[in-house]
Order: structure tokens, then C-alpha cells, then sequence
């Protein structure tokens, strides 16, 4: 197992249901490992910094800002109160997929195929990007159309990210 993987499934015994967003997610649905920074994820009800600390989690303030740590020392970003790229919260929850780990039986929630190629399209870095030429590679035949169609805000916007991953799929 993979170490980004193994925390994702540490973070998810740590403070339950979780659903990893970002390159976690990427890993999860293409098989496919890539670097990142941190592990971002988004979690139904907020945990407080106290419960964190509780939980051997670090809290540093650093130029004004709040970096949280899990006790094995990767950075973390928690989604709990506002939206993800114009996405719920609620959505990306329940649209999340379990997603098996190891041959344990073990488990953890990642953002549905859909949501995270509609995510990845809006937030539109170079690294987005790469994830999205990295999904269409991998899963383009496993891309449900209906269920990108709920999530985009216009047939534009469908239509745009459906010639994107097509692009992508056939370079």
C-alpha cells in the first residue's frame, strides 16, 4: 500500500467518515500514484483543533495561518464549511465511493469519478490538469455522462469537459 494511501486510511480510523478530495483521490480512482503536498479531504461534521490535539494531531499558526499535521507528520486540509470549487459539501458526501485499500477489507471514502473530474475541470491549475489527462487515460470508458450532467452548471460546461477528457483520452 502506497504511504499516501495508508494515511488515508489512518486519517479515516482517526476521525471517521471522510471523503478524500484531491490527489488521494486521484490515486484512488486511476490506480495511478502522483506527488502532493498535502491530503485534503472533506468531513461531514467539523472536528475542533481541541479534538485534533486530543487526537495527537499538530496545529501550528505560521504567517497568519493554521497548518494542521496528522500525528505522522502530513499536512492536512479539512473541508468542513464552505464548498469545494462550487461543488456542496453535501454532494461531493454523498456521491462519495468506498474505495477497497488492501485485501483486508479495508476501506476509504473518495470523491466519485464525476465529482472530481467536474472539480479538477473548475479549479483549472496545471496540476488539475494533469489529473484530468491522467483520469481520461485511465477511466474515460468508466465516466458516466448523466452523472456529469447533474453536476455541471450548464450544458457549456458539459460540453466543455466532455471534449477536454476526449482530447486527453486520444493524445
Amino acid at each position: 500500500m502506497k504511504p499516501i494511501i495508508r494515511e488515508a486510511l489512518n486519517i479515516t480510523n482517526d476521525l471517521g467518515s471522510v471523503t478524500f478530495v484531491g490527489a488521494v483521490a486521484v490515486i484512488l480512482q486511476t490506480n495511478e500514484f502522483r506527488q502532493s503536498q498535502d491530503i485534503d479531504f472533506v468531513i461531514a461534521n467539523e472536528v475542533s483543533n481541541e479534538d485534533l490535539v486530543e487526537k495527537q494531531y499538530r496545529i501550528i499558526q505560521e504567517n497568519g495561518k493554521v497548518k494542521k499535521y496528522t500525528p505522522r507528520g502530513y499536512k492536512i486540509d479539512m473541508y468542513s464549511l464552505h464548498d469545494l470549487n462550487d461543488i456542496p459539501l453535501q454532494t461531493i458526501i454523498d456521491n462519495a465511493q468506498t474505495i477497497s485499500v488492501d485485501n483486508k477489507g479495508n476501506t476509504v471514502n473518495a470523491m466519485s469519478l464525476e465529482t472530481l473530474i467536474v472539480s479538477k475541470f473548475r479549479a483549472n491549475r496545471e496540476q488539475d490538469n494533469e489529473d484530468l489527462n491522467r483520469i481520461a487515460k485511465t477511466r474515460y470508458n468508466d465516466i458516466q455522462k448523466d452523472k456529469l450532467q447533474e453536476l455541471t452548471k450548464s450544458d457549456i460546461e458539459l460540453k466543455d469537459i466532455q471534449n477536454t477528457l476526449k482530447f486527453y483520452a486520444e493524445n
